[in-house]
């Protein structure tokens, strides 16, 4: 299944995603940017990009980012990126919730669930 914009983790109180500029709010914006926030011990979904890549930055917490088969872990003030139909998931490893600033490289994302 694809999705323009509706990113699943925005329907769960667990995962929750806050847009700030994509598309759908100023139009031609041509860059996504949102702030996710992940409960403690929850796994997002995991899912792709095909059409725009992905950085992660990560504003407080302690989290384990999937980037295809390797899992990276991050800290406060780390980014990673990435590359455009690379798999991916955010769990987080710590007790309090994790915020991550989001950026990509596209107003209008496709997001393709990964089973």
């Amino acid at each position: 299944m694809t999705r323009l914009f509706d990113e699943a983790p925005s329907s769960t109180s667990d995962v929750a995603m806050q847009w700030l500029m994509d598309d759908g709010i100023e139009e031609g914006a041509d860059l996504s940017l949102a702030k996710m926030t992940v409960a403690p011990g929850v796994t997002s979904e995991a899912h792709r990009h095909p059409d725009c890549s992905e950085a992660i930055h990560v504003l407080c917490g302690r989290v384990e980012q999937r980037r295809g088969e390797e899992w990276v872990e991050l800290a406060a003030g780390d980014t990673i990126l990435i590359p455009n139909d690379t798999p991916h998931q955010t769990r987080n490893l710590g007790a309090e919730p994790a915020v991550l600033m989001i950026a990509y490289s596209s107003g209008s994302r496709i997001y393709e669930p990964v089973t």
